[in-house]
């Protein structure tokens, strides 16, 4: 990559939204696509590549949705964005939605193609793209880094082979592991996809699985609670009894549970749960499963209740009015929707009232009670 930093060098920024189950990207979805250090450039070719039918999956099902995106028209919409690219943010162009590495060698050339000379100018930073684990070789990571992709994701979903067959995934966890080695070796930014919640998956399986993502050392990881799409097998599955989505309140838990391991091990965690969409939004869309907006969030507030539990306890005398201080980005989470970790403390403590404070010099989700006064 002459010229070009090692794509560990490169600011990581975060894949967005909801590629497993979007069948479109509208003008309004574009926001979605901006990152306080990259500006993402999305190409999205639905179901393309896709060997095997997952049951999670609807792109396969729905009838008259946006075709993959045509290698001719890349350059002109690589133009738009850059020219609505008005902080100067480094940009870099993705491609998601099916399995990039599993079309035809020409086709991949094709979209790449249509991508370098941005690069070669050096308005676009690099390529990042999505894939499966058994679709990757030394020929295909030889023809990426060609063209200059940088990073790379892989739709891993489970380390557990029972789980994966039972989802239709066509994969196996030593794939997985192939699949990272492989990546390694060429030195691409690596981020694996993990889903709990599948059919035959627990919450001790999953946890397994997260232990073994860990010991694979991706740079980072995104976890999407297995939800139930409308006009997909896992809708048919869940209709006849065959198959109970994780509940709202379990899923965070879980993911919460993996959140703290990852970010223990020094694996950033990128995205918790699918980016709200209109489609996502629409009535009848999500059949059933921990579908929330909010997700990170909520999983998140979690933590930094806790926190203050743990604070509360190891306080001295009983007070009526407490103050915490707090990271200001962390001031709606720590609140909680409608207040709710507020009430709850209240409730649990029989504090009268509590105050949060901000604070720059607070560490992310590490409240700091520094008051506590009797009125």
């Amino acid at each position: 990559m002459p010229h070009h930093q090692s794509p560990r060098q490169t600011v990581r920024s975060a894949l967005p939204a909801a590629i497993l189950y979007k069948t479109t990207i509208t003008v309004a979805d574009r926001c979605f696509f901006r990152y306080n250090a990259t500006m993402i450039i999305p190409f999205f070719i639905p179901h393309s590549g896709c060997p095997h039918q997952c049951v999670f999956c609807n792109q396969k099902h729905i009838t008259g949705c946006t075709s993959p995106v045509d290698p001719s028209v890349v350059p002109q919409t690589i133009k738009e964005y850059l020219a609505s690219n008005a902080s100067d943010k480094p940009a870099q162009a993705a491609f998601f939605g099916g399995s990039f590495t599993a079309l035809p060698c020409e086709m991949q050339r094709a979209y790449l193609a249509a991508v370098r000379p941005f690069i070669t100018t050096g308005q676009l930073e690099s390529i990042r793209l999505s894939t499966r684990p058994d679709c990757i070789t030394n020929e295909v990571l030889a023809l990426l880094r060609e063209y200059h992709v940088t990073t790379i994701e892989l739709g891993v979903q489970s380390m557990d082979d029972v789980v994966l067959k039972r989802s239709g995934r066509g994969h196996t966890a030593s794939d997985t592991v192939n699949a990272v080695s492989l990546l390694k070796t060429y030195d691409f930014l690596i981020g694996l996809q993990l889903m709990p919640g599948l059919p035959g998956d627990s919450a001790d399986g999953f946890m397994k699985t997260v232990g073994a993502v860990i010991g694979l050392r991706p740079d980072f990881v995104r976890i999407y609670p297995a939800l139930v799409i409308k006009n997909t097998p896992l809708e048919e599955l869940y209709r006849s009894g065959r198959y109970m989505p994780l509940s709202l309140d379990k899923a965070v838990a879980l993911c919460r549970e993996a959140l703290e391991r990852f970010e223990r091990a020094g694996i950033d965690v990128i995205r918790i749960g699918l980016q709200p969409t209109e489609e996502l939004e629409r009535p009848g869309t999500v059949i059933a499963g921990p579908y929330h907006p909010a997700f990170r969030q909520m999983v998140e507030s979690s933590i930094l209740l806790d926190a203050m539990r743990s604070a509360l306890r190891a306080r001295k005398g009983k007070k009526d009015t407490v103050t915490f201080q707090i990271h200001p980005k962390d001031l709606s989470t720590a609140i909680g929707r409608r207040r709710s970790n507020i009430e709850l403390l209240k409730k649990e403590f029989g504090v009268r009232k509590i105050r949060i404070v901000t604070g720059e010099s607070v560490m992310r989700r590490d409240p700091f009670l520094f008051s506590t006064d009797q009125e």
